[in-house]
Formats: structure tokens, sequence, C-alpha cells
């Protein structure tokens, strides 16, 4: 873990509420091409300074990043390389290696209204965003 990334995230431990702790985590995190945890970061930051326009900015970035990747406008090179990053994390490896995900994933190729319902369920949407946000799954 890069140094820099620890000592934001000692800022945000020391004081939750100040919100360069999070600026400063999510711009190494993106920086990283960790699209998916620099959103997650700078919306918590979000949690305690609703109108801070960095972390906003930030939210805005990630977001046109994932969606590149959802229009399908990285190289093979640069999603491969977004995707293997993104096994690397356990909490992917969770959604991966979970039967009622798999089967999700299964519906969401085979049967678009199944998957439709599938997203009815906070939990099962939350998890696929997940994986979008990663670029695991692409949705078009």
């Amino acid at each position: 873990m890069p140094e820099g990334l620890k000592d934001a995230e000692k800022c945000i431990e020391l004081d939750p509420t100040f919100s360069k702790g999070y600026t400063r985590k999510g711009a190494i995190q993106f920086f990283m091409k960790e699209y998916d945890k620099a959103m997650e970061t700078y919306q918590e930051g979000l949690k305690h300074d609703p109108s801070n326009q960095e972390l906003l900015d930030g939210v805005k970035r990630c977001i046109q990043q994932i969606n590149k990747a959802n229009r399908g406008e990285l190289t093979p090179e640069e999603l491969k390389e977004r995707q293997g990053k993104a096994m690397q994390d356990p909490e992917i490896q969770n959604i991966l290696t979970d039967p009622v995900m798999r089967q999700v994933l299964i519906d969401f190729q085979e049967n678009p209204r199944a998957a439709q319902d599938h997203l009815k369920n906070p939990g099962v949407k939350q998890k696929i965003q997940k994986l979008v946000s990663a670029g695991i799954v692409q949705m078009k």
C-alpha cells in the first residue's frame, strides 16, 4: 500500500469529518485505477461534507472512468489491467464465489427479465454495482 494512502487513512481515522482525508485517499485510489474504491471513498466523504466540490468532482471523475468500460472505450489491455486489479479485491472474490450471485450473473446473460427481478433486491443490486464499478461486469 502506498505511503500516501496510509497517511490519508490515518487522517480519516483521526478525524472522520475532515474532508481533505477523503479527497486525498480518493485521489490516490483513482491514480491507482481503483475507481470503485475511489468512488466509495468520495461518497463516504460526502456523508460528512455534502457540498464539498472536490469530493463531488471526484465522484464525477470515477463515474466517467467506470462508464468508459461500459461503453467499450477501454483498450483490451486497460480492461484486462482493471479486471486484474479488481480480482485481487477480497470483496469482489466473495461476490464472484457466492452461488446465488453466480446464478444472478448467468441470468443477466441468459434471461434479461430475471435480471430485472434480481435488481429489485437491494443486496444483489449493490453487489452488481460493485462488479460494474470494478470493471468485472459491463452493462451496455
